[in-house]
């Protein structure tokens, strides 16, 4: 061996089996290639949007034909889409799994919607969403890759452990951040269920009022801003009513208005609540990710602590830095393996108070062993000595590989 190590002392060590170079390589290996992880995926996707978004926004179309026979209105079965699709790129990239299952959902619809709706979307617009199904197909296929490189490396990782296996010691700290996930993503989902309701009740006051209205018509003077149209009322009076699309009235044309006293609205455009959707939608969509991600951290790391894991024994570097590098007993110079420490206090098992010595990477390496299963982005338990004969242990994640 090329360097010494800081060995763990035999009374806190478990019986584990020291990770081999080869094994590591293979690993290393099977991981998930740099243009399927999450975040290039995400960005793909989040770039097929964009490009779909200016094109629509470029040819002019999307707004829908309002008539006092087919008026508009609010449209809450497209809410449901809408936070389907805002949701796909974060599922890409912190939940593999989910989003195997809505990026079909969410590829299709988009394209069954622009082909049945001719109305809506021109040559142009259907031209761009059939691509934008075609690069969710890829992006899909990568998160498929990934999963599957997922299992492949847990099964490399589980092989090298001999079948052994240790509970974690009782003294690792219990981690919050799953729990505090889980609060600030329901306040955040709180947040916008109550601005969508605002638009609930805003509407069904309108409908209320609409139901004892008297039907007029009126007759067009032309937009009075961008949310408003200038009318001119039967007894030769002028008003201004709300209108979520003044440019569908052509001035000189009459419109149906529905009035009662001082409020009146058109006919052909109801109240529409699309603004209070838009506006939960900015809280609602990082709310039920943070509840998700912080629920699924949660029960990871409560079968960290409950099941026996597998366990493996390596050598740590870590530096003033929350990343810490991993390297095999008989390859000390490569590093084949990072994590992120858990930003939790370390547990020192022979009772002292303090996190142990600052390390730097001047110093030697230390054995450790890591507890769970490994795979790129898992989350793992490490123990390790801190100085003085004192092991202590500590929270892994965002577990991730590195080839020769």
């Amino acid at each position: 061996m090329n360097s010494p190590y800081v060995p763990i002392s035999a009374g806190h060590r478990p019986e584990a089996l020291p990770l081999e170079p080869g094994d590591a390589d293979r690993w290393a290996v099977a991981g998930v290639p740099r243009w399927a992880g999450g975040g290039v995926l995400a960005l793909v996707l989040c770039a097929g949007y964009s490009a779909v978004l200016a094109v629509i926004a470029v040819s002019g179309t999307g707004t829908p034909s309002c008539t006092d026979a087919a008026p508009c209105g609010t449209d809450w079965t497209a809410y449901g889409v809408m936070l389907l699709i805002p949701l796909a790129p974060y599922c890409v990239w912190r939940l593999p799994r989910a989003a195997a299952v809505l990026l079909p959902v969410v590829g299709v619809g988009g394209l069954l919607t622009a082909l049945v709706d001719g109305t809506s979307f021109t040559a142009a617009d259907q031209v761009v969403m059939a691509l934008l199904t075609g690069l969710t197909a890829l992006v899909w296929a990568g998160v498929l890759l990934r999963i599957r490189a997922r299992s492949r490396q847990r099964e490399l990782a589980l092989r090298a452990t001999g079948g052994l296996r240790a509970l974690v010691p009782k003294q690792l700290p219990r981690s919050k951040q799953g729990l505090r996930r889980i609060l600030i993503g329901a306040g955040l989902c709180l947040a916008g269920a109550l601005v969508l309701l605002h638009g609930v009740l805003a509407e069904r006051e309108s409908a209320d009022r609409a139901r004892g209205a008297e039907r007029l018509t009126a007759q067009v003077l032309g937009p009075d801003g961008d949310s408003r149209l200038r009318v001119r009322m039967p007894d030769g009076t002028v008003r201004s009513l709300p209108a979520a699309f003044p440019e569908e009235f052509r001035p000189g044309s009459e419109a149906g208005v529905l009035a009662d006293g001082g409020w009146a609205r058109l006919v052909a455009q109801p109240y529409d609540a699309m603004g209070q959707q838009m506006a939960s939608l900015l809280f609602t969509v990082p709310g039920l990710a943070m509840i998700t991600r912080g629920t699924l951290l949660h029960r990871r790391l409560r079968a960290l602590r409950t099941d026996p894991q597998p366990v493996l024994r390596v050598l740590v570097s870590e530096n003033e830095g929350p990343t810490v590098a991993v390297r095999t007993e008989e390859d000390p110079e490569r590093v084949f393996l990072l994590y992120d420490r858990v930003r939790e206090r370390a547990a020192l098992l022979r009772g002292s108070s303090g996190n142990g010595i600052p390390w730097n990477r001047r110093e030697a390496p230390r054995q450790a062993v890591l507890y769970g299963e490994l795979y790129d982005g898992a989350d793992i338990v490490v123990l390790t000595m801190a100085g003085k004969g004192k092991a202590r242990v500590y929270g892994g994640t965002a577990v991730r590989g590195r080839r020769r």
